[in-house]
């Protein structure tokens, strides 16, 4: 990589692959590393910094790695990075330093908490993640902002529950308000007081996890990759290329879910036949997963299965992109390849027997060249 337009850059390995250095933003001089994963590419590189360094990146990961996604030699990208930083200053409204009193807060807090409830913390002490257990053991992350004024400024709080308990009227409490929470001490008339979710708010979401989790042992969970406690759906592996997205009530998990099935059509209409046969057999004494490979008359891959299975898109050879997976499968019974829909527009568009009806592409299969169609959908 060249580095001499670039002075304060220096090769910190004999393999070409780590470079240390100072960028000078607005004064400052702040000490980095870079080590790459490739010596012709910045993709997947990784910046080490200062304190100080990240703090100001902090927030602004994805502009991040898209700089060095896009940038061809260090040069480039170290002047973007200049160039960030610098508006990352200008633009930063920075209250006054907190007095000795707001670290010792937060420390006597943490200590009470227990340290091993913090997740996380980021270097402007301006916000951490901790991780409690509600009743049944369950783990949730706790999402809190401070002000340097607390604690005469109040927290502000996000928890992770579905939709129906995740909007809160008063979300500025403190520290002992959310042990309590998720205690089993819980008294709701503080509760109440503070306009907190009751014990109940997180107590009636269990029967909704417990089927979530059974899915999560047993099957294998495409999307989302890292399942949240907000997460009703799921998208579920079937094998061939076959997929199937549900997504439970919270309030009643074990009815009938709303689902879809993905893939050839050669695959998922013995699927559809079967639902229609035994849609009546449902059982409420089952759980979901129980129900679904009843009526479906499959097993779901379990999760150990899931390298016997090729689900990465058949054009650009990843699973996801931009953390989208592959939704458009070729219909040949014997290819059933998936593809990523914009991977798959791109390759038509660029062959030119490809015909175009409204939002309908039909074109050539890449892998078995038989006919694939692609409808457009506008996001």
């Amino acid at each position: 990589m060249e580095t001499q337009i670039f002075p304060l850059l220096a090769l910190a390995d004999v393999d070409g692959l780590s470079y240390r250095g100072f960028i000078t933003i607005k004064g400052q001089e702040l000490p980095f590393e870079i080590q790459l994963e490739n010596v012709k590419t910045l993709k997947n590189a990784k910046l080490h910094g200062s304190p100080e360094l990240k703090r100001l990146l902090f927030g602004h990961e994805k502009a991040l790695k898209q700089r060095l996604e896009q940038c061809s030699s260090l040069t480039e990208f170290f002047v973007d990075l200049k160039d960030l930083l610098e508006r990352i200053i200008t633009k930063e409204k920075r209250e006054p330093m907190p007095d000795e009193s707001y670290y010792s807060k937060l420390l006597s807090e943490l200590d009470t908490v227990g340290w091993d409830k913090l997740e996380s913390i980021d270097p402007s002490l301006k916000s951490l993640t901790l991780i409690l257990n509600d009743s049944s053991g369950r783990k949730h992350k706790i999402y809190i902002s401070l002000s340097f004024s607390y604690p005469q400024t109040p927290l502000t709080v996000q928890i992770d529950l579905p939709s129906s308990a995740s909007k809160m009227s008063n979300p500025t409490i403190n520290f002992n308000d959310i042990i309590s929470f998720y205690s089993k001490k819980s008294v709701k008339s503080y509760l109440l007081k503070i306009n907190f979710p009751e014990p109940q708010e997180v107590e009636k979401f269990q029967e909704v996890w417990s089927m979530l989790d059974d899915i999560d042992a047993n099957t294998w969970v495409l999307e989302p990759d890292k399942p949240k406690r907000s997460d009703m759906s799921r998208r579920i592996a079937l094998g061939n290329h076959c997929s199937l997205f549900i997504k439970l009530d919270e309030f009643n998990p074990k009815k009938l879910c709303d689902y879809t099935l993905f893939g050839a059509e050669s695959f998922i209409t013995p699927l559809r036949i079967n639902i229609a046969k035994n849609f009546n057999n449902w059982d409420l004494l089952l759980s979901i997963r129980q129900n679904l490979e009843k009526i479906l008359e499959i097993n779901f891959p379990s999760p150990e299965e899931s390298s016997d299975f090729n689900v990465a898109c058949g054009i650009c050879y990843a699973y996801r992109l931009d953390d989208v997976i592959p939704d458009q499968t070729c219909s040949n019974a014997k290819c059933g390849q998936p593809f990523h829909q914009v991977c798959l527009y791109e390759w038509l568009r660029a062959i030119p027997s490809t015909t175009q009806t409204f939002n309908r592409l039909r074109g050539d299969c890449p892998y078995c060249n038989d006919t694939i169609l692609l409808i457009i959908n506008d996001k």
